[in-house]
């Protein structure tokens, strides 16, 4: 099914990624925001938004988008909010695809029982890196086949354990796509609480335990990675 309108509901880091990338792509989208703050920081991006709350009962967006072409974007930074408005949705509209954030795994699956297609734990991963990945095209397209329900392209945490190989190695000793068929986006240093972007500041970083790393790539591999991940080789 082709979706020609979409609809992104927040305007923090995340969704600002998300409305920068789909506004050249869809023929109406609309950004939908909680407050006024969040309503200046889209106007001052070049982009128009609209305030609503939770009680709202959804029938202005039949009236002026066709349901069966529409795409939602769920992103609100409280994710209760996000979870009642995932419910709020599909509540209203049966078949749309609703892709939602989320902030820890326990809200994605909540996420997913109240009806999101297709749930994006994001826990530490900074918009930053979201945006470095925007700039390159060929991985613009991975990040576009996550959003989508059909992919099985996922992007997954991962905990060095105190026996991984890779502990005590740098990130350039390590041939990621070639070696693991993952995509390495970030790494998030343990004893700092500092998340490093593989692409610019982490790419000396030294690997140690407890570290995460944060990858993309085809559920069997990051599967199979993983298992590899918590021994010594």
């Amino acid at each position: 099914m082709t979706h020609h309108s979409a609809l992104v509901f927040g305007f923090n880091e995340y969704a600002k990624q998300i409305v920068l990338q789909i506004a050249g792509e869809y023929t109406s989208f609309a950004v939908f925001v909680m407050n006024d703050a969040e309503k200046s920081a889209a106007q001052s991006a070049g982009f128009e938004a609209e305030i609503f709350d939770l009680s709202e009962d959804w029938k202005s967006i039949e009236e002026r988008f066709n349901i069966k072409e529409l795409i939602v974007f769920c992103a609100l930074d409280n994710d209760a909010e996000n979870v009642f408005l995932t419910i709020s949705l599909r509540s209203m509209f049966e078949d749309i695809p609703i892709i939602a954030l989320a902030g820890d795994h326990e809200s994605a699956e909540k996420m997913k029982s109240a009806g999101a297609n297709k749930v994006m734990p994001i826990l530490q991963i900074t918009a930053g890196i979201i945006g470095e990945m925007l700039e390159k095209p060929t991985v613009t397209e991975v990040l576009h086949d996550i959003f989508y329900e059909d992919s099985t392209l996922k992007i997954a945490q991962i905990t060095v354990s105190k026996d991984s190989f890779v502990v005590g190695k740098h990130l350039y000793d390590i041939d990621w796509g070639n070696e693991y068929d993952v995509l390495l986006l970030a790494i998030v240093d343990f004893q700092l609480g500092a998340t490093f972007s593989f692409t610019s500041r982490g790419h000396n970083h030294h690997i140690d335990p407890d570290d995460i790393l944060v990858v993309i790539g085809y559920e069997d591999k990051i599967a199979a990675f993983s298992k590899l991940m918590e021994v010594s080789i």
